[in-house]
Formats: structure tokens, sequence, C-alpha cells
């Protein structure tokens, strides 16, 4: 018998508040426990982080202040974070920190770590009386070591969470979401209630305000699938410039978080559907997420919105419309051989328009497998059971794809830049 307490456990634990983007929060929580434990005044700080996440949180918005930056993130939770607040570190941050946060910045230096396939950040601080190194890994908010000198070979501890995930099939995840009891999952309404409370913010900001008033008119419509894009890409958008309003983020990131809530919840909405059925629904997306995320890895050089919240969301919704694991299986096709292409380029505001690609293509491929057509299994990188289709996205993502992100970092490094 499958082991569902495990499963619900992981759901859980891969969802939790946060107030801005998720890799300048895990810079500033990762900079904040190391100057808690380091007093003096700061002459030196090194940090060391892998691509990906620099790649994040080069250029993406900021909650409470206009500057932006990996040196601003760190400076930031150096001046003002607290450790406690965990991923919600820059939910205190104001402007008056900014101008503490500029003075910093000559003393910070930054180095990418290339070939590390996990997420990795590494600070050193020195200061007139003391040198702290703090290492957090895989997990955003993951303090896997903080330690003074004589500093030790990091190694990190393994972890049989992936391997177990890989035990359930389709079939036992929708067996998971049948049975399991609502008020064990009724916790996920509450990713439901932030993160639309994001959407209404981003409803009057710049994407989000644009898609409503296509929502509006006769060209688009009102319908489900322009409904989703709507939702999840004006709060995607509110979250990317930098609104400092929480989210409920999924597997580490908020826009992952805002993909599987809002659009099975827009879907919801749309086809009017019970408590019971959204909060499985959601139990069930869920489920694939946190499964296709042990394949891939926390930052892949794939915009995981598409290939794993995007996914979940989509199941879901096949859920929601009262279809088959087989249908279930069709829209995972579906979804993954339309929408695998989208890299990762770093996170800014252009990633609201992904979301809004990711909800669209979930709920177009949701509707299509339950009206019985799919993607064949003998397409592309597709296989014909969901365990295939993960193990060739994860090939593609840390084989095919070993470069992608030093040249996205290259490119972005070198580009000329307005106002940053």
């Amino acid at each position: 018998m499958k082991d569902y307490g495990f499963l619900l456990e992981e759901i859980k634990n891969s969802i939790q508040v946060a107030t801005g983007c998720t890799e300048p929060v895990a810079i500033a929580l990762n900079a904040a426990v190391a100057r808690k434990h380091t007093p003096g005044t700061i002459q030196k700080v090194e940090i060391y982080m892998d691509m990906g996440l620099l790649k994040n949180a080069m250029f993406v918005g900021i909650p409470g202040v206009k500057g932006r930056g990996v040196e601003l993130c760190a400076a930031l939770g150096m001046i003002a974070g607290d450790p406690d607040d965990a991923m919600d570190v820059l939910s205190r941050i104001r402007p008056e920190h900014e101008e503490l946060a500029q003075s910093l910045l000559p003393l910070i230096s930054v180095v990418s770590r290339e070939g590390c396939q996990e997420l990795y950040i590494e600070t050193i601080i020195s200061t007139d009386r003391e040198t702290t190194r703090v290492i957090t890994y895989k997990n955003h908010d993951n303090i896997a070591l903080a330690e003074h000198p004589p500093f030790s070979e990091f190694v990190p501890q393994a972890s049989d969470v992936p391997e177990r995930l890989k035990e359930f099939s389709l079939e036992d995840i929708k067996a998971f979401a049948d049975e399991v009891e609502l008020e064990k999952i009724a916790f996920l309404e509450e990713g439901v209630t932030v993160n639309w409370r994001v959407a209404e913010k981003g409803l009057k900001l710049g994407f989000g305000r644009s898609l409503l008033e296509l929502n509006r008119n006769d060209i688009w419509g009102d319908t489900l699938i322009p409904h989703v894009q709507m939702i999840t890409g004006a709060a995607s958008f509110a979250r990317m410039t930098g609104v400092q309003l929480p989210v409920m983020i999924a597997t580490g990131s908020g826009n992952q978080g805002i993909t599987i809530f809002l659009t099975v919840a827009a879907a919801a909405e749309k086809l009017k559907v019970s408590r019971e059925k959204l909060l499985r629904g959601l139990c069930l997306a869920m489920s694939v997420n946190i499964l296709a995320k042990a394949y891939i890895g926390t930052l892949a050089p794939i915009c995981a919105c598409g290939v794993a919240s995007g996914l979940g969301a989509s199941v879901g919704i096949v859920y929601i419309l009262g279809g088959t694991t087989a249908q279930m299986m069709g829209a995972v096709r579906s979804m993954i051989g339309g929408i695998t292409g989208m890299i990762c380029d770093g996170a800014k505001e252009g990633c609201a328009n992904k979301v809004a690609i990711s909800a669209a293509t979930a709920a177009l491929s949701a509707m299509t497998a339950v009206s019985n057509f799919s993607i064949s299994g003998e397409d592309g990188i597709l296989a014909d059971d969901i365990h295939g289709v993960l193990r060739n996205m994860e090939q593609l993502a840390k084989q095919g794809m070993t470069g992608t992100n030093r040249i996205i970092l290259d490119i972005m490094k070198n580009k000329p830049r307005k106002g940053c």
C-alpha cells in the first residue's frame, strides 16, 4: 500500500508564504542569518551562488525598495532582515532601508559557481570582530551550514525524498486525491486566498490591467482560457514588480505557486465546481508538481511554471472536469509536448507572460484531453506514462541544457540597461 501520509507531508512542505521573488528572498535570508552571527562593523562580504539563482535574482523587483540586484538583496538582508521570518524575510523592508543598504554595496562581491546543479548560496561576512560563513543548499530556506573559522568542507546531505516520490504512479496520485480526508487538505484554501489577493492588485498594473481590458471585449472574451490567463498573469506581474504582498509559493517559487493555485481555482470558478472538487483538484495538481520537480530539480534552465506547476494544474483541471486517469495522462503529453521549449531567462516582469502562457496551455491541454484528444506518446521527448515523460525532461534539463544558464547569464550581463 502506498504511503499517502508521506505524499501529504511533502505537499505541506512544498508550500509556504513569501513576500517577494524567492531568489532575492533566499539571498536576503542567507545574509540575514550570517549577519546575526557576526557582530562588529562589516568590512567585506563574499557571496557565491549557482548560476540559476544568480540569473533569477539579478534584475527582479525587490519588495519595499526601488533598486534591484543581488548585492542589494544581500545588503537588505543584513540591514533589516530577521532570520526568524524565513521566506517572509523581506516583508519588513521599508524605503528608508534602501539608503542604508546602498552604503554596503561597495563591500559586497558576487561570484557564480558554474557546474552547480542544485540551488546554492554561500555568504562569508567579515567584520572587525568576527567572520561567519552561511550556506543555503537545495531549498531556498534550507540553511545547511553556519560556522566560524576554521571553515569545514561542505558535504551535502543526501535526501531520499525524490526517489520516494518517484514510487507514485499517476493512478496512485489520483487515488490519493480521491481518498484523502477533505479537512486534511483544507490548508490549500489559504493558497488560493493569498494568491488571489495578489491577482486583484495585479489587475490594476501593467500586464494585468491590459489583460483585464482584453477580457472585457468581444475579441478575446471572458471564457475559461482567457480567465485563467488574466488571473495568473496579473498575479505574477504584481509579484515580479516587487509589490509588497505575500504569495503562497510552491516548490520554492512564487510563480509556480501562482500557476498552480490560481489556474485551478480560476478554472473552478468558471466551471462552478464545489469546494471539495476544487480542493481535491489542487491536491492532485500539487502532487504532480512535486513529482515533476523531483525529476528536474529546484532551478532548471526550463521554465518550471510550464513543465511542473503548469503540468500539475493541467491534470488538476482534468480532475475537476471529471476526467479519467487516461485523460490526465493525455493532458500530461499535450502539456509537455507543447510548452517544453520555454526557457527560464531570469526572474522579471516578463515572467508574467510565461505564467499566463502556462496557465492557458494547462487549461487547453486539460479540455482537449477530456474531449479525448492529446499528443501521441511517440512524439519527440514524450512517452506513454508520466515517469517516462519526466525522465526525458530530466535528461533534457540536466544533460542537454548544461550550458544554457551560462549563456543566458552572459547575455544578461552584457546587454545595455536603462535605469538598473
